[in-house]
């Protein structure tokens, strides 16, 4: 019970903090913000966000798996899947705006098909990435 209470309550924290910062991409620094978003990797994750852009999704996935227990590990994918796919959406250039994109989706795809609740949220992200990456 303390588990689950502590997982529910750092993915609220979680999904707050991201939700502060991409409201206030438009108002900061595109630098600040770029680090804004380093320093959630770091903060949820335990590495840096370079770890995950040099991964595939295959390895993050392994990564995971290894670091949290199995009652938190979805939880992570998710989270996970919404940081990059976020922090993809700061990108200028669009090879590693896709590239983000591509490594969210793979990671909402493991999520969606291992995952015992079903999400429309999650399924209607999943087909505006493929959207956005032409897959």
């Amino acid at each position: 019970m303390l588990e689950r209470d502590y997982i529910m309550r750092l993915i609220r924290q979680f999904f707050e903090a991201l939700e502060k910062l991409i409201e206030s991409r438009n108002e900061k620094e595109p630098a600040t913000i770029q680090a804004e978003f380093g320093q959630m990797y770091t903060a949820y994750f335990g590495k840096p966000d370079t770890f995950f852009y040099g991964r595939s999704a295959d390895e993050i996935l392994n990564f995971l798996r290894e670091t949290y227990n199995p009652q938190e590990f979805l939880s992570r994918v998710e989270m996970l899947a919404d940081l990059i796919y976020y922090h993809g959406t700061i990108k200028t250039e669009e090879t590693e705006r896709k590239m983000f994109f591509r490594k969210s989706l793979a990671l909402l795809e493991y999520l969606d098909a291992h995952s015992d609740t079903f999400s429309f949220e999650r399924r209607r992200k999943i087909s505006d990435i493929r959207k956005q990456t032409d897959q």
